[in-house]
């Protein structure tokens, strides 16, 4: 599937005031997206909400791009992903504008399905390989391709405070059933109709996501 998505912990619920509408010029705070499905193993999803989004995100919110990568730069930054390079200058190399970004999300969401279910779930294939040679150095592949760590591959990009994300942006929204009849979750389920999936917290996400 082509999409981006976002896991909404509690210090992240800003940004269902985006979608509502009520937090007035768009997001307070900058915010990081990734290609894909959040990385569910570990953990598996039990109580959060989590947002699919689609290409027109990217695009609306051109103007608040900070930055992209292929990689999870936090996990580079705090050394949890240890590539045998200098870490300042992989990070550098591992870093996209936004027409970089663009492009390389458009090449990787024009593969076959099966090429995009790894992408999805952060697993190396050779089928991407030909994409990511066009953006990226050897070394970076080669670490890529070297890591079996999932945020090896989360393709993640930042938004700077005062990106918009809207109804029309959202694919899919999943919630836990037990939220629905929070007022503010109901708020929202009517501006979002038909694209809510309620789950049961107890058995997870995973077997909801479509």
């Amino acid at each position: 599937m082509k999409k981006f998505s976002k896991v909404l912990t509690l210090n992240k619920l800003h940004i269902i005031d985006n979608v509502i509408g009520s937090v007035g010029n768009g997001s307070p705070q900058a915010d990081y997206f990734n290609i894909g499905s959040p990385i569910g193993n570990p953990p598996l999803l039990r109580g959060s909400i989590v947002i699919d989004m689609n290409m027109l995100f990217l695009t609306d919110n051109r103007q608040y791009f900070k930055a992209g990568s292929p990689v999870d730069t936090g996990s580079l930054k705090f050394g949890f992903l240890k590539p045998n390079f200098d870490r300042d200058l992989f990070l550098q190399m591992v870093s996209c504008d936004y027409e970089k970004f663009h492009a390389l999300t458009v090449d990787l969401f024009s593969l076959p399905s099966p090429s995009l279910e790894k992408l999805n779930s952060h697993r190396a294939c050779n089928s991407l390989k030909p994409v990511i040679e066009k953006y990226f150095s050897t070394a970076v592949i080669d670490f890529m391709y070297s890591e079996t760590n999932p945020h090896a591959w989360l393709f993640e990009f930042c938004l700077d405070g005062g990106y918009a994300l809207t109804e029309k942006h959202i694919k899919k929204m999943f919630i836990p059933n037990t939220y629905m009849f929070n007022s503010t979750i109901r708020k929202l389920s009517s501006i979002l109709k038909g694209k809510i999936v309620t789950y049961n917290p107890k058995y997870g996400i995973e077997g909801r996501e479509t």
